[in-house]
């Protein structure tokens, strides 16, 4: 049996409704709310779909999705997430473990450094459909388990931002559409091969992140806007923290005043994009590079950053106030010597 309109419904008899699916997109509009009974109208509609998915959230399921055929990365997941019956290996390769829904959101790589993705809310394609890369297989238990499944252990850090306080978050807004796409892009580009692998992600992410999905003209944009950046090496989602440092910065500050140099990269390293003010303590002396720096060097390089207009003073030091406050200035294209 491979269409859908034999697997609808031994999916209903588990009390799960199914719809058919094309090309990665659902096939029938409103499917996040379909119940079994318009599920199994439209395996009369759609007897010879041989792809079909169902609405998590509606379905009471919760799936932890590795993007990766790495065998060692499923243990770590279900280690972390905890044991499942229900396993499925996608048409590519990839695993997913099933959960039952406990109020989990949909997550798009939550943890840039790994290529999971928390699925509780849009759809999943389901077992044994046949994908663009092959067959959807369930690798182990039965759709008896559907009923049965246990609910996802909490992850912990860096997972950890998917808390009970964030899993009953909405999908995202309309005016947020463009920019939260294009993130999700950034974060899954590392892996992806070319371009069109990343455009088949971002349809299918853009399919599942909003209610009301951006046209395709908007994806594409999006798409061939992070694909340039990772093309060009300036995708930095998921690689850790980075200090922007202009090349006259290099050739100018460093070579003729490296102290205040090293006092401005760790300034931008602890309040890079900071929109107030920011202290910056002659106690910071001691732990400057190099084993500490005495108070009169430590000052001599702030007041170097101020006189290049490098930062600003907005509030003197005082005993009433405490340490001087500071901000940064606009960044020029050189710094003059």
């Amino acid at each position: 049996m491979r269409s859908f309109s034999d697997w609808q419904p031994r999916y209903a008899e588990a009390g799960v409704a199914t719809f058919p699916v094309r090309d990665k997109r659902p096939a029938v509009r409103g499917y996040l709310k379909i119940g079994l009974g318009a599920s199994k109208q439209l395996a009369t509609k759609f007897p010879t779909a041989n792809t079909f998915g169902l609405a998590c959230k509606r379905s009471g399921i919760t799936v932890v999705d590795i993007d990766t055929p790495d065998e060692r990365l499923l243990a770590d997941a279900l280690s972390e997430f905890g044991s499942t019956p229900f396993i499925v290996r996608s048409g590519s390769g990839n695993w997913q473990a099933w959960y039952r829904h406990s109020g989990e959101g949909r997550h798009v790589r939550p943890d840039p450094e790994r290529p999971i993705d928390i699925l509780g809310d849009g759809f999943v394609v389901a077992p044994p459909s046949i994908g663009s890369k092959g067959r959807y297989t369930l690798v182990e238990g039965s759709l008896d388990d559907l009923g049965h499944l246990p609910p996802m252990r909490r992850p912990v850090a860096p997972l950890g931002a998917i808390t009970a306080a964030t899993a009953s978050e909405p999908r995202v807004e309309v005016g947020r559409r463009n920019q939260e796409l294009w993130r999700a892009c950034m974060a899954r580009s590392r892996d992806c091969r070319d371009v069109t692998e990343l455009m088949r992600s971002a349809i299918e992410m853009n399919q599942s992140m909003f209610y009301e999905p951006l046209p395709d003209e908007e994806v594409l944009r999006v798409v061939a806007s992070a694909w340039s950046r990772e093309a060009s090496g300036q995708n930095w989602f998921g690689s850790g923290g980075k200090v922007v440092v202009d090349a006259a910065e290099v050739d100018d500050l460093l070579t003729h005043d490296p102290d205040a140099f090293a006092l401005l990269m760790i300034l931008r390293r602890h309040h890079a994009g900071a929109r107030s003010s920011f202290a910056v303590a002659n106690a910071m002396h001691a732990t400057m590079p190099g084993g500490g720096w005495s108070r009169q060097r430590f000052s001599a390089a702030r007041r170097r950053l101020i006189g290049l207009a490098a930062i600003e003073e907005v509030r003197a030091a005082s005993h009433f106030h405490g340490p001087g406050l500071y901000r940064f200035k606009a960044r020029r294209k050189g710094v003059s010597i």
